[in-house]
């Protein structure tokens, strides 16, 4: 626990101080992934494959709100999906207006977390996220957190329906349009991993907003058993090929990172919990204070403001020594002046 008190307050030294530097190169960082990633997986405009393009847009998306960053990744999106067909476009286009709809509504500054949860999607791993969200953030991040696993799916299905228009299985506009439907609608493993993030993500936030001790660990509980028993079940009721293996390591990991954001953001020490009671005209106060975890500050320097140098103690010993001696031969010079007078 000491050990991740002082790595946050270092942190916190460091991004206080280069924070102008960082959040552009970690926003340039998630956007290069996030385009790149696209590219790979329904990458059928040419022109928009070129590096030069991908980095020129992960670098506007440095330096423009996470809003507008999440608008240029959906129109290169539907970009490449209207390469394959305009009818997919269309469609996406439409998920894609609800979606900004209730993402400005409720969750304005949270389109990274749109971005993170795709990502994770893609690494097989969207069971890492929730938990740490429900704790940091909110209730409203389910929605960024939800969207997020729709389009990786999405971008999924753009590659099977790609190989359906390739082999002509599918032709007429009815039917692509029926295509399209059908596989978003009838997709168990998105359903699934949906509503097992989504889940997690309010469970947690109205666990750890409960007013009893410990409130975060026994939400990162719930939350870790919610996602995992969703999974679980789904798979089993629906048979949706997720790996439970996968399962339980992402578990796990987010978890492991619900830990780390009640460290970073609520560390307290429940075993000093004070009780404050006090009143004035109008009320009678009862006020539970449970002070938190700080480490000491060790890095104490003295600094000698005194311009002066400090003289050494031998010094200081030949001086007095000096002044001594002056001393006594003033005494006998006195002496032998009032002898004299006599």
């Amino acid at each position: 626990m000491s050990f991740l008190l002082e790595l946050r307050e270092n942190f916190k030294k460091i991004y206080n101080k280069y924070d102008v530097y960082i959040n552009p190169c970690a926003k340039f960082l998630l956007a290069l992934v996030s385009f790149l990633l696209i590219n790979r997986s329904i990458g059928y405009m040419n022109r928009l494959n070129n590096p030069i393009f991908t980095v020129l847009f992960a670098v506007l998306c440095a330096f423009v709100p996470s809003g507008f960053a999440i608008f240029l990744l959906s129109v290169y999106m539907l970009l490449h999906l209207y390469a394959i067909s305009a009818e997919f476009a269309l469609i996406v286009l439409g998920i894609v207006i609800l979606m900004y709809l209730l993402y400005f509504r409720f969750a304005s500054k949270q389109g990274y977390l749109l971005v993170l949860t795709a990502i994770l999607c893609w690494m097989h791993m969207p069971y890492v996220i929730p938990v740490a969200v429900g704790l940091a953030v909110g209730v409203s991040a389910a929605i960024p957190v939800g969207f997020g696993v729709v389009i990786y799916y999405i971008i999924q299905t753009a590659s099977a329906y790609e190989s359906a228009i390739t082999n002509q299985s599918v032709s007429d506009s009815m039917q692509k349009i029926s295509y399209i439907i059908e596989s978003l609608a009838n997709n168990k493993a998105m359903l699934i991993v949906l509503a097992a993030v989504v889940c997690t993500v309010i469970v947690v936030y109205f666990v750890r907003r409960l007013r009893i001790d410990y409130a975060w660990t026994y939400a990162i509980v719930a939350g870790t058993a919610v996602q995992f028993l969703i999974v679980l079940i789904g798979e089993i009721l629906f048979s949706a090929h997720l790996n439970v293996i996968l399962l339980t390591i992402g578990a796990l990991l987010g978890a492991g990172v619900g830990y780390l954001c009640q460290v970073l953001f609520f560390s307290v020490d429940y075993k000093r919990t004070e009780y404050v009671q006090y009143e004035d005209d109008e009320y009678y106060y009862y006020v539970k204070a449970v002070p938190k975890i700080n480490i000491a500050n060790e890095d104490v320097k003295v600094k000698q403001i005194n311009a002066r140098k400090t003289r050494k103690a031998t010094d200081i010993n030949e001086v007095a020594g000096t002044t001594q001696e002056h001393t006594a031969e003033e005494y006998e010079d006195t002496r032998t002046y009032h002898k004299d007078e006599f």
